[in-house]
């Protein structure tokens, strides 16, 4: 029988996607996972569970044992509030002890290590290309640079086969962390901040699974990156009114300027409310006046990646995911 292949993070919004597109390809898959309640949602796509935290040792020895290939998925993304050790322990604590555990294992044909275009920080105005010296800006960008550096160490020297995935903004059904923009829109208290010209680098979350699964053929002890990104970059204005077409509702010309926004975020942190659940921040205000932009020529030439969902059809199909789950 053919060794599964083990997902991390496979409960979260891009792992399901991935885990049912690798179920529909025929590949036996395994998922490790934290939380036991919600087994049986991923067993009903015909995974086999493995239940057991990231941070324990032998409940990742289990996880490897045997395997494959490796998607290693699981993350925190950034959210005021958490400790940055969560962070530290999760992206590069148990990457380290996954890849190491994958050394210690039977022969292995690919680890594609699922990071972030975010180890850029703000890339200014020409794209981030692969190779260009970041500057990450908070301790989930931090840590996910040092993730890819202690993975790149490991494969190196354990002689394994390692891809470093690269997303961009990254939407689709399924995903609650861009909710709080759809829904700002929809409300019709969503204003620009600052000009609007700055850009962001969305991908629809199938083009994404696709491309990860392109990464699998590219895995080497050369540890080569990718930016995995849609077809173009857009600014925050463009963002803003294809959201606002998606939910029928026009986003005003009106923008708030900069310094405004973050006396506002200011004030919303004086409030005694845990910081995930402000509208706004001044870490968020900071993040919505930042280029994100990314060079996805590599991808395309090395992977054959060709983004397929253009920005109007993606936002369309979230859009309908949300209100048929009664979320917007």
């Amino acid at each position: 029988m053919d060794r599964p292949v083990l997902v991390t993070g496979g409960s979260g919004f891009i792992g399901r996607h991935l885990v049912s597109a690798l179920q529909g390809q025929g590949h036996r898959v395994r998922v490790l996972l934290r939380r036991p309640e919600i087994a049986s949602s991923l067993t009903a796509l015909g995974a086999e569970v493995v239940v057991g935290d990231l941070l324990d040792r032998p409940a990742i020895e289990r996880a490897a044992s045997g395997v494959r290939g490796v998607f290693h998925l699981a993350g925190q993304l950034f959210t005021p509030g958490v400790r940055a050790q969560t962070y530290m322990d999760l992206h590069v604590g148990a990457t380290a002890a996954l890849l190491q555990a994958c050394a210690g294992a039977d022969r292995l044909d690919f680890f594609v290590l699922c990071s972030t275009t975010g180890v850029h920080g703000a890339t200014g105005a020409a794209p981030a290309r692969e190779e260009d010296p970041g500057n990450p800006q908070n301790a989930y960008e931090l840590t996910k640079a040092e993730g890819e550096h202690a993975a790149t160490e490991i494969a190196k020297r354990a002689g394994l086969p390692l891809v470093i995935a690269r997303p961009g903004l990254v939407y689709g059904p399924g995903d609650r962390h861009l909710l709080g923009w759809f829904r700002a829109i929809h409300g019709g208290y969503y204003r620009v901040i600052g000009p609007g010209a700055n850009r962001f680098h969305p991908i629809y979350v199938s083009d994404l699974v696709r491309a990860l699964l392109l990464c699998e053929s590219a895995a080497s002890v050369a540890c080569r990156a990718y930016h995995l990104v849609g077809s173009h970059a857009v600014t925050v204005r463009e963002l803003s009114d294809a959201i606002g077409f998606a939910v029928k509702r026009r986003v005003p010309r009106m923008h708030i300027p900069a310094p405004a926004a973050f006396v506002i975020g200011a004030a919303f942190e004086a409030l005694p409310i845990a910081r995930r659940a402000l509208p706004l921040t001044r870490s968020r205000v900071r993040f919505l006046l930042q280029n994100r932009a990314y060079d996805g020529t590599r991808a395309r030439q090395e992977l054959g990646f060709v983004p397929g969902i253009d920005l109007a059809e993606g936002l369309s199909r979230t859009v309908a995911w949300y209100r048929e789950n009664g979320l917007l």
